[in-house]
C-alpha cells in the first residue's frame, strides 16, 4: 500500500499544524511564558521502498540511548524527551517573542496496515534523525502463483 499525496492529504496536514501550532501557543491558566508542555506528537516522515517502510523524526539534542521504540503488534511506538536549551527557573527570567523551537516530551504511534516482522527493525540516529527501518513480516509480501499447464 503506498501513501500517495493529494490535495486532501495536504489539508490534513495543514489541519494538523494548525492545530499544533495553536496547542503549542496557548497559555493554560498558571502558566506562564516558559509553560511547562505536556506530551507533543512527534512529527515523522513515513515512506515505504519494496518491502520495507522508513520512518524519519528529527531529536535535536536527543541521545540515541534516550529514544523508546517498541512494538505492539502492527504498531510502532515512538518516545523521547527534547531538552529545552534553557532550564525552567531561568527561561522565567527571559521576555519571550517567539517560541516555536518545540522541547519536552514527544511521542507517536504509527499504525501499519500490514503485519511487521518487529525481530528485524533496526534504528539508527545521526546528526539529531532518528531513522527506523520497519521490514514487512513475511507474509505480508505479496506472492506470485506459478500457473501449471494440465
Amino acid at each position: 500500500m503506498a501513501i500517495e499525496r493529494t490535495p486532501f492529504t495536504d489539508l490534513v496536514s495543514l489541519r494538523d499544524a494548525m492545530d499544533r501550532l495553536f496547542e503549542q501557543s496557548f497559555v493554560r491558566p498558571g502558566q506562564t511564558g516558559a509553560q511547562e508542555r505536556s506530551v507533543h506528537t512527534m512529527a515523522v516522515n513515513l515512506c515505504e521502498k519494496d518491502d520495507t517502510y522508513f520512518i524519519q523524526a528529527f531529536l535535536p539534542g536527543v541521545k540515541a540511548e534516550e529514544v523508546e521504540i517498541s512494538v505492539d503488534g502492527n504498531a510502532i511506538n515512538l518516545k523521547a524527551r527534547i531538552p529545552s536549551s534553557l532550564e525552567k527557573e531561568e527561561a522565567r527570567d527571559y521576555r519571550w517573542y517567539i517560541t516555536e523551537l518545540g522541547y519536552g516530551d514527544v511521542s507517536r504511534s504509527i499504525n501499519f496496515p500490514v503485519p511487521v516482522d518487529a525481530g528485524r527493525i533496526e534504528a539508527s540516529q545521526e546528526n539529531g534523525v532518528l531513522t527506523v527501518t520497519v521490514p514487512k513480516a513475511e507474509e505480508a509480501k505479496p506472492k506470485q502463483i506459478k500457473v501449471k499447464a494440465k
